[in-house]
């Protein structure tokens, strides 16, 4: 699917090459932060989607690059491509504007309905007034379980200039599981949502370990002089996708036996790309799979109930079984 992030590198890209003259691959690369290869990556798919790009000489050893001129219509608002949407399309670009976001309830609310005027502006200009009032009656935007980031603000933005120029950050990070405020040295490698909230990994310099960090239990942040070290072999869609939630580096092979009441939502999804799913007899099933969070793993099958009974591994099984039995003597307790 489209990401909002691709569609606004997409549409500045357009913006860009539609400039008259043109604009030299070493621009773009600092225009919108991509490598050498990624813009080729980048042209590639422009062709691919029928927009004629043309190369010029510039200089001696520079080209110029840019679009044809009669592809380009002028208007007020800057200059779009002639695009034709088809149904889906149009669905995932309307998706895309009504989305809410963790930043929405923050100071960055004004922002963000500034960009999305021009993502709907946009979004006019291919499909048309009426086409967005259908989709407006048909898709709602559900209000989430955002993490508050009012008053964040400043500590995102320098969190991002930290991640952008590669600089050292020092931080104090509100640890929920000790109980403390804790004073870290980091380098940030990347940012991504979860669960109505805004996560980066970061690499502490103390030892070198890659860890999650939810941003709105940044107490403050400030840029130090030093440059972020290179890091090597960091692949995060790989973390993530390992992860049951959001830890990393705790692997447990995983076995789970779900009623039979609880086998047709399990059997709607793919939970990990490691899991096996071996059907019973009596319509209940096991499920298998190899993921990283103890914890993580803990809860959701707790949040089954009677309707999912964690069978290996063994010792958190019986941590399981403690919990529930405390668990009933504080509801005996309560009464």
């Amino acid at each position: 699917m489209v990401s909002a992030k691709n569609l606004i590198q997409f549409m500045k890209a357009f913006e860009l090459l539609s400039r008259p003259g043109g604009i030299s691959v070493k621009e773009l690369q600092l225009e919108l932060d991509l490598s050498r290869r990624s813009i080729y990556r980048l042209f590639t798919s422009m062709e691919e989607l029928g927009y004629p790009l043309v190369d010029r000489p510039l200089n001696g050893k520079t080209k110029s690059w840019g679009l044809m001129e009669d592809y380009v219509t002028s208007r007020p608002s800057g200059r779009v491509p002639r695009l034709s949407l088809d149904t889906s399309e149009t669905m995932i670009l309307y998706q895309i504007l009504s989305r809410q976001t963790p930043l929405y309830e923050s100071g960055m609310k004004r922002t963000i309905s500034s960009l999305r005027n021009r993502l709907e502006q946009f979004y006019i200009e291919n499909s048309g007034k009426e086409k967005v009032e259908q989709f407006r009656n048909i898709f709602l935007s559900m209000p989430g379980q955002y993490k508050h980031l009012k008053g964040k603000e400043k500590i995102y933005e320098t969190l991002l200039e930290a991640a952008l120029n590669k600089r050292v950050c020092l931080g104090v990070y509100r640890s929920f599981r000790q109980q403390e405020n804790k004073e870290i040295l980091f380098s940030v490698l990347c940012f991504f949502e979860w669960n109505y909230g805004i996560y980066c990994f970061i690499k502490r310099q103390e030892d070198d370990e890659v860890r999650t960090m939810a941003v709105e239990r940044f107490i403050s942040a400030k840029l130090t002089e030093f440059p972020s070290p290179e890091v090597k072999d960091f692949y995060p869609e790989d973390l993530l996708e390992n992860a049951w939630a959001l830890t990393i580096n705790d692997p447990l092979d995983v076995k789970i036996h779900f009623s039979s009441a609880a086998a047709p939502y399990i059997r709607e999804r793919e939970w990990n790309r490691s899991q096996k799913i071996s059907l019973q007899m009596d319509g209940s099933l096991i499920l298998t799979l190899r993921t990283s969070g103890r914890r993580d793993i803990k809860s959701w099958v707790q949040s089954f109930g009677k309707d999912a009974v964690l069978l290996e591994p063994d010792d958190l099984k019986k941590e399981i079984e403690k919990e529930l039995e405390d668990q009933l003597i504080s509801y005996r307790e309560s009464t």
